[in-house]
């Protein structure tokens, strides 16, 4: 969640707009996300319009037992986002100013923060008792988008040359959003690409910086994608459930990489 989309919501507050219209469905949404309840959300909302309250009055008239809006009165006054004074022995309750939301945000970074801390030493004291002497797989399988996206991730890491092979364009197909982030990412850390793609696409695919295609025909190409960078070859199977098996193997990989560089040379520009 944004500043600038918090900042809206306040502004939905102070202008009262209340539940049953698109804005308010977002205002909800926005605080379920802060941390808030479906019984502190009717609450809070309520105190923003009248101002102040007590108890039983909130109770009727958000519909809540009043077992439930005690609940969310008291950790709303943890929250710190809204107030309450005593009038003839009951409590006035009083909502805030939207921009205390602010601080919820500041909290929750906060314990972002905290978690990273504690994973980054988790993963050294990891890294001190890994085994150093392992043996490394020599093939994975990856099956799915998102095993699909944690190669991708790792292509980027390694920062080695890359040399692409493909029948069609089911990287940018099946990735189009995050298809042309990887690429700004990839241009940022300057990693060459060399891409060989069937002629049908010559005048289709997009020019970017750090990137070289060349053209083949189509009796060159196959509808296994074959990427290579570093010791790694990577072979992927499109489909509605792609699957990608990842070789580190340097015998397997230089015969890749040299069939890969053959067609290179006879391939058009």
């Amino acid at each position: 969640m944004t500043k600038g989309t918090l900042k809206r919501i306040v502004v939905l507050i102070y202008h009262n707009t209340y539940i049953g219209n698109y804005e308010s469905y977002s205002m909800l949404k926005v605080l379920s996300k802060l941390g808030f309840s479906p019984s502190e959300i009717k609450a809070y909302i309520y105190l923003q319009k009248t101002g102040s309250s007590y108890a039983n009055e909130i109770s009727s008239r958000t519909q809540l037992n009043r077992t439930n809006v005690y609940e969310a009165l008291e950790r709303l006054l943890a929250k710190g986002v809204i107030s309450f004074i005593v009038k003839n022995n009951v409590k006035w309750f009083e909502a805030k100013s939207p921009d205390a939301l602010y601080s919820l945000i500041s909290i929750q970074e906060e314990e972002l923060e905290k978690k990273k801390k504690e994973v980054l030493q988790t993963i050294k004291e990891l890294k001190e008792i890994e085994r150093k002497d392992k043996q490394t797989l020599e093939a994975n399988v990856f099956v799915g988008k998102k095993g699909l996206r944690m190669i991708f991730e790792e292509i980027l890491e390694e920062k080695e040359p890359i040399a692409l092979l493909a029948a069609e364009l089911q990287f940018e197909r099946t990735f189009r959003p995050y298809f042309e982030l990887w690429h700004k990412r990839r241009i940022k850390n300057k990693i060459q690409q060399r891409s060989l793609f069937s002629l049908k696409f010559k005048n289709y695919l997009k020019k970017r910086e750090f990137l070289d295609y060349r053209f083949v025909e189509d009796k060159y190409t196959n509808p296994t994608t074959t990427i290579i960078y570093g010791n790694i070859c990577l072979l992927i199977q499109w489909g509605e459930e792609p699957l990608a098996i990842k070789i580190k193997n340097k015998d397997i990989v230089k015969s890749h990489l040299n069939y890969f560089n053959l067609l290179w040379k006879v391939a058009k520009p």
